[in-house]
């Protein structure tokens, strides 16, 4: 069944409805993949993979993938496409992609123990290096930043030749704001709903996240330090992948750090922007304020696409508390790939 969707466009939020229309489904031996290793500055090799489009001649414009905060391998799978894999296809791009340290054939200490900063640099190494390829385009690389992956995109982006930015599931907020926007949406969305109790519980994760993100504070000490703040910690998301959605606390103070607007006001590439309606984690105004502020520097060069129903994973929930719970949703993968590979083939 096709399915109408809203795309809101940037410049003056106009608003046109479409259907998809039925496309032939890929596979993944509609791709081919080549494995390389790629040399980090402290000597660790890590794995990267350039996938193209079978029977493809000559370069192609590439699209480098900047990883969501959970641990795993990014390996190509022989069994199910990716959504990056998808958007390629369409898009007719090269895919660029690395295992982070200690994941997959990746040396390192383990992905578990990998920092913020030392993972962006890794991230800008490879772009050096797998953009060398000889599947890749050099002059046409795009950096496509996938949930947390957003935040780090227009840091990898910083003074290397991209031709495009494009990301989806996270904004430019302060990552102190973003988290108590996690909180905002958890408290608000949760089937254990208490109104009456919301304003003093966010109340206390802001003073825990005061003591844990800028004063780089771990939770025993700020229990220990504020014993009124006892239990705000394990009552957070994604504590129950320690130490913190399984990333060491450095990476999230670290990320605390950053200033993530100011990376994307030096972005002089073409950026587009995607927001689920339903988003279980940042809300609008993050992802909203990347595409206002370029195209208040820089008019028309940022494109804004939000998709109605989505959830963060972009499947399609009946309302904001079923995608809250992840139940039920329905996965539909043109309302993304279809209009984000028309964006990418528009810049190549």
């Amino acid at each position: 069944m096709k399915h109408a969707f809203s795309k809101i466009v940037a410049a003056g939020f106009a608003i046109m409805s479409f259907a998809f229309p039925a496309f032939a489904q890929p596979s993944p031996a509609d791709l081919e993949h080549d494995e390389i290793r790629i040399e980090t500055s402290e000597g660790l090799s890590l794995s990267g993979y350039v996938t193209r489009p079978i029977r493809s001649a000559s370069p192609l414009p590439s699209l480098m993938l900047t990883q969501w905060v959970s641990c795993g391998s990014i390996a190509p799978s022989p069994e199910r496409l990716s959504e990056a894999e998808r958007i390629a296809l369409a898009s007719n791009y090269a895919l660029i992609r690395i295992d982070r340290a200690g994941t997959g054939k990746s040396e390192g200490p383990g992905c578990d123990k990998l920092d913020y900063n030392t993972e962006v640099r890794h991230y800008r190494e490879a772009f050096d290096q797998l953009t060398q390829h000889a599947w890749v385009d050099q002059a046409r690389v795009v950096i496509f930043g996938s949930s947390l992956g957003s935040t780090t995109a227009p840091l990898v982006a910083m003074g290397k030749p991209v031709a495009g930015v494009v990301v989806q599931g996270g904004g430019a907020l302060t990552y102190f704001e973003r988290m108590l926007h996690f909180d905002r949406i958890q408290l608000e969305r949760q089937p254990d709903f208490r109104p009456e109790e919301l304003d003093g519980e966010i109340r206390r994760r802001m003073e825990f996240h005061r003591l844990y993100l800028h004063h780089k504070m771990m939770p025993d000490q700020i229990e220990r330090l504020r014993p009124d703040l006892r239990g705000v910690w394990q009552s957070l998301r994604g504590t129950d992948a320690a130490p913190h959605y399984g990333r060491p606390y450095a990476w999230h103070w670290q990320a605390a750090d950053q200033n993530w607007l100011a990376a994307w006001a030096k972005v002089e590439a073409p950026v587009m922007v995607v927001f689920g309606e339903y988003e279980q984690f940042e809300q609008r105004h993050g992802h909203r304020v990347i595409v206002d502020t370029i195209n208040r520097l820089r008019p028309g060069s940022a494109r804004w696409l939000e998709i109605p129903q989505a959830g963060h994973g972009m499947s399609l929930y009946t309302d904001p508390y079923s995608a809250f719970l992840f139940d039920g949703g329905v996965r539909q993968h043109d309302v993304l790939v279809e209009p984000v590979a028309q964006w990418l083939r528009g810049l190549s």
